[in-house]
């Protein structure tokens, strides 16, 4: 399969590249990888995420700012779509898939296999690295930009290297990307040390709504619409605080619930080793992987909690 998305690449002159809404650092980072690929290779590419902003914390990586809406407006030949479990995430309109040949990579074991063609390797620590292999066995030049691009991917995607789903071939991969010149201070300075001060007031009051429950397994926080008002931030400035749950001693399972409209939230969630949250997040309509996962919960921010601690009831 790798070598027949190689030869996809290699016999196809125009491509749409699209990730998932709100993106996080592996949608960016694989996403302007597989850009950078093919603009390298002379090819006709675009650039597409349904989330305007793209968060600002990656705006420090140089082809941040090509991310537009353009599917319906540019005919192409091939779209790929990275690090989508389910198509309707990348708010693509099935109508414009007509005729084009769809290429599905990621990593999410609740892929429903929507593509032409579907290269899924839930093993993998992150799209990133599914990208990798499919640039080094085509003999695909990869320059020190792609490689930041996918060192983002895979730096973000495995927590800093600390989750579960970090193997051996994470960090070859990884050593690989530093012999192309990547520079690890600077990705993770500009990823994790830049935070605006608002974000850090926003922080302080996600901490203060922070309760465990079934004897400390469960830890939930949660962000209002008045919150983010207060502090002037959004969605995107809350990257992360979903962690500060999982790191609470004790707990199993970390869930942040943010409320993104009047009365709906976006939930996510993550765990420590043990526990596979996947399944959970299934129930919220959302998806993902054993340890990092999310959904949306419709309704007043009680009914939400309560949601909750019913979807992860087996802890108790």
């Amino acid at each position: 399969m790798i070598k027949k998305i190689g030869d996809i690449i290699k016999n196809n002159s125009s491509f749409l590249v699209v990730s998932h809404i709100n993106p996080d650092g592996d949608a960016i980072g694989s996403s302007l990888a597989m850009y950078s690929v093919l603009k390298d290779m002379g090819k006709e590419v675009y650039l597409e995420n349904p989330t305007k902003p793209i968060p600002q914390v990656y705006s420090f990586l140089e082809d941040y700012d090509k991310f537009e809406l353009v599917s319906n407006k540019k005919n192409v030949d091939v779209i790929f779509i990275l690090d989508v479990a389910e198509i309707n995430r990348c708010a693509i309109d099935k109508n414009y898939t007509k005729g084009k040949l769809v290429v599905n990579i990621d990593h999410h074991k609740t892929n429903t296999d929507f593509g032409d063609i579907n290269l899924i390797d839930k093993d993998a620590a992150a799209t990133g690295c599914i990208l990798w292999s499919i640039f080094e066995e085509n003999n695909f030049i990869v320059s020190k930009k792609t490689a930041t691009y996918l060192y983002v991917s895979i730096l973000t995607d495995t927590g800093s290297f600390r989750y579960a789903s970090t193997t051996p071939r994470t960090f070859k991969i990884a050593s690989k990307l530093l012999e192309k010149g990547v520079e690890p201070w600077f990705v993770a300075y500009n990823v994790y040390e830049t935070r605006l001060l608002k974000e850090l007031k926003l922080l302080g009051l996600v901490l203060e709504t922070l309760e465990t429950y079934y004897e400390g397994k469960l830890a939930v926080s949660y962000i209002t619409r008045d919150m983010f008002i207060k502090t002037d931030t959004t969605a995107e400035n809350a990257e992360g605080f979903v962690n500060f749950a999982r790191s609470v001693r004790g707990a199993e399972v970390g869930v942040l619930l943010r409320e993104d409209e009047p009365g709906v939230f976006k939930i996510s969630i993550r765990s420590k080793d043990r526990v596979d949250v996947s399944e959970a997040a299934g129930a919220f309509g959302g998806g993902g992987h054993k340890n990092a996962a999310g959904g949306t919960i419709y309704g007043t921010l009680n009914q939400a909690e309560q949601k909750i601690l019913e979807a992860f009831s087996f802890l108790g």
